[in-house]
């Protein structure tokens, strides 16, 4: 008869892996959904914000204008969730994007095209913040994109994921 020498305490290590990996997949997709959670909220508070301050007096406008960056801040924290746990979820379930198919692309490319334009938003902001009117008309445009690329980013994520 012959007798494996992977014995009881081996088996338990085996076990142990992998409830540590499904525990860090379930860690890491929270992170993901947490993330999702703050980007987009921020995204719709500032649309709202954004018609509020249009159509308010002069002396509220000054008041109200302190409330989109704060959240913007807020949605930059979000996305920086999601690029550090995607990633993570990307190398710990599938091991590289190899595997990943056609559609996970085209998300991936929403995800990189709304990133460029949170970027630019905050960078821009600087200027904004010194009376540039410039750059407060570009972060307009660039913030009416970003909505755009989060819904498509989610729209390919479902056809990827399921």
């Amino acid at each position: 008869m012959r007798t494996s020498s992977a014995g009881p305490a081996a088996r338990n290590d085996s076990r142990f892996g992998i409830i540590a990996a499904h525990m860090l997949d379930y860690v890491l997709l929270i992170l993901h959904f947490l993330g999702l959670a703050l980007g987009m909220s921020s995204g719709f508070a500032n649309m709202v914000m954004a018609g509020l301050i249009a159509k308010a007096p002069p002396e509220e406008k000054r008041v109200l204008a302190r409330f989109p960056p704060a959240m913007g801040r807020l949605g930059l924290v979000g996305l920086t969730l999601l690029w550090g746990s995607g990633l993570a979820i990307v190398w710990t379930r599938y091991g590289g994007f190899s595997i990943l198919p056609r559609p996970f692309i085209y998300k991936l490319t929403a995800v990189v095209l709304l990133t460029i334009c949170v970027i630019s938003i905050h960078v821009l902001q600087r200027r904004a913040n010194t009376g540039d009117a410039s750059a407060m008309a570009k972060i307009q445009v660039l913030g009416r994109m970003t909505g755009p690329f989060a819904l498509l980013a989610i729209i390919f994520a479902v056809i990827t994921f399921g």
